[in-house]
């Protein structure tokens, strides 16, 4: 057996009769699996100012507490643990028993009034299998638990709880051996939304309740089911409804109370009645029928279970008007002709049993025609590293396939595959890297208004670049008598050079100064490459000083130092050229030296 329970002690202000579990003979009787909801306050009535019965020694029980009644209905073991919602709050309590009612409790049995904080331990209290102890407290004195009870079928006991020091609720679970009573199970029922059918249709009719009896119970026998209008009342089971009932607010919540005829073991449940104005007019998304026609037959019927509900139920009727289909009147066939002018439709819908209110719902219709959009534009781009693939800015294509229409009313989607745009599913991004040469694109423009689309394909194709070798440095004399010609490959569409010169056939020019000279070259795909060619200066040097060291028979030395922007080589006598600038081992007299420049230039 395990049962648990959940009491929130909350402060109650009730206006005529009623009666709480803070007496002992209201006690809260425990169930098995019964949830309780109840708002006790308060000491009640001093049941120890009764002869037979005896003020428990551990605690005075002074106050906010709460009574429950143990039926045992097999012999075994009880104990339970009640733990506060509050951690450290102070829970004391005393068990009676056996007994057969509140007027002869006699002296408890099990008593606890262990202080939680000043003992060290958590606030959780009852009876277990381990203590042996069956009384503790006051003050730091135990750790909460005492010895649990064996009992015998047929025996009642009563449980008081007080609430010493803290703030809070509490849930309780109890265990053992022995059964407590079974309790009954009040099943959920549907909220109750229906027509205001008297005369004055003030949001205010009659119920009557009992109906939903089976629907509580689903099979349950030797239960009775009241209803009430608050959860006091049906905890408590005081002001049951009578029927037929009227309701005293709009919308309102009614509580179902359930209980064991053999025995105080009850169950709740609640729900809501409302009650609706007649001719309520519900206005619905409008039916756009996408064509490239003008006009359009269209059968309400094949629709009408998605703009009504549970439409098989109800009666339904087509109107020109709503003033028709308010007052029944002029009912059309479920067959109309849609054009390209929205119209609205109305169809009137009553519940032939009149639980629900009768309701018209208007439903605009007209034809949309596709987007026109442009045919296949194919999109030619030029490769940037000679790979065939590159990063495809979709979106450039967005304006021509548009062709003119409105870029804020329309959607553009672009697919990599005819399936994908026709399940609106992996949509590419802005940009996207093609998967092949030449790639097609799905393409799909939705009016955002209509949902009405056109689809339109184009193929992405990456062309190659002008493919140029690279060039070493060239040298130009200077004061040159004749032009240095530089070139690149032929064959290309055209070559545009940056000293202005261009042409179909100029991939060769002639300069006569140093300096970059840079070609842009364009191949019959219209894609364009560049290379630059730089063209160093020379020219024929300039003796600017001999520095010799003679007089020394067969070993002297001459070094000839020269300016200019070339690259020079020395000779001596006719002998052989060398970088070097300077000669040894030369003998008096006189020597010819001669200074040329390596690339030409003099």
């Amino acid at each position: 057996m395990k049962n648990t329970f959940f009491i929130t002690l909350l402060l109650l202000f009730s206006l005529g009769y009623s009666q709480n579990p803070n007496d002992c003979r209201d006690a809260i009787l425990l169930c098995g699996d019964t949830d309780i909801g109840l708002n006790p306050d308060g000491i009640g009535t001093n049941e120890f100012n009764l002869p037979g019965n005896i003020t428990p020694t551990c605690f005075n029980f002074q106050t906010d507490q709460v009574w429950f009644k143990v039926e045992i209905e097999t012999t075994g073991t009880f104990s339970f643990v009640l733990t506060p919602d509050t951690p450290q709050a102070d829970y004391d309590f005393a068990v009676f028993g056996p007994v057969t009612d509140c007027n002869n409790l006699g002296a408890a049995i099990r008593c606890s009034s262990t202080n939680p904080d000043a003992a060290g331990v958590t606030g959780e209290t009852g009876l277990n299998d381990t203590e042996v102890d069956t009384q503790e407290g006051p003050g730091p004195l135990g750790n909460g638990f005492l010895q649990e009870l064996t009992v015998n079928a047929g025996e009642i006991y009563y449980v008081i709880v007080g609430l010493a020091i803290g703030q809070g609720g509490f849930s309780l679970s109890t265990s053992g051996s022995a059964d407590l009573p079974p309790a009954p199970t009040a099943n959920l029922v549907d909220d109750l939304d229906v027509c205001d059918d008297s005369g004055a249709q003030d949001g205010f009719r009659e119920f009557d309740f009992s109906p939903l009896d089976a629907d509580v119970l689903l099979g349950q026998t030797n239960v009775t089911v009241t209803y009430h209008e608050s959860l006091n009342d049906a905890n408590i089971g005081i002001n049951a409804l009578t029927f037929p009932y009227t309701n005293i607010s709009n919308p309102q919540e009614i509580f179902v109370r359930v209980i064991r005829n053999d025995s105080e073991c009850t169950d709740f449940t609640e729900f809501t009645i409302e009650v609706d104005d007649t001719n309520v007019t519900t206005a619905a998304d409008a039916i756009i029928i996408c064509s490239d026609n003008g006009t359009e037959t269209f059968d309400f019927n094949s629709v009408i279970d998605t703009i009504v509900p549970n439409v098989t139920n109800l009666n339904i009727t087509y109107h020109l008007t709503e003033t028709d289909a308010e007052d029944d009147m002029n009912p059309q066939g479920s067959v109309f002709t849609a054009t390209l002018v929205e119209e609205t439709y109305y169809i009137k819908v009553i519940d032939p049993t009149g639980l629900s209110c009768e309701f018209v719902v208007s439903v605009p219709l007209f034809v949309a025609n596709p987007p026109v959009i442009a045919a296949s534009q194919n999109l030619f781009l030029c490769d940037d590293d000679f790979d065939g693939f590159l990063n495809v800015n979709l979106n450039s294509q967005n304006s021509d396939i548009l062709n003119g229409l409105d870029p804020a009313l329309h959607e553009i989607r672009y697919y990599s595959s005819a399936t994908d745009r026709a399940n609106n599913q992996n949509a590419l991004g802005n940009t996207f890297t093609n998967s092949q040469n030449p790639q097609q694109i799905f393409v799909r423009v939705t009016e955002i208004r209509t949902s009405c689309f056109s689809d339109v394909e184009f193929n992405v194709t990456i062309n190659p670049k002008p493919i140029l070798a690279p060039q070493d440095n060239i040298t130009v004399c200077i004061d040159a008598a004749s032009p240095t010609a530089i070139s690149v490959e032929s064959g290309f569409d055209f070559y545009d050079w940056s000293t202005g010169e261009n042409g179909s056939n100029l991939n060769s020019i002639n300069i006569d100064q140093p300096g970059d000279y840079t070609v842009t070259v364009t191949n019959n795909f219209e894609c364009e490459s560049m290379i630059t060619i730089t063209a160093l200066p020379s020219d024929i040097a300039t003796l600017d000083d001999v520095i010799t060291e003679d007089f020394r028979n067969g070993d002297n030395t001459a070094q000839f130092i020269v300016s200019g922007p070339g690259d020079y080589e020395f000779s001596v006598d006719n002998g052989p050229y060398q970088d070097a600038n300077f000669f040894s081992g030369l003998y008096k007299g006189f020597h010819t030296v001669r200074i040329r420049d390596k690339n030409g230039c003099g």
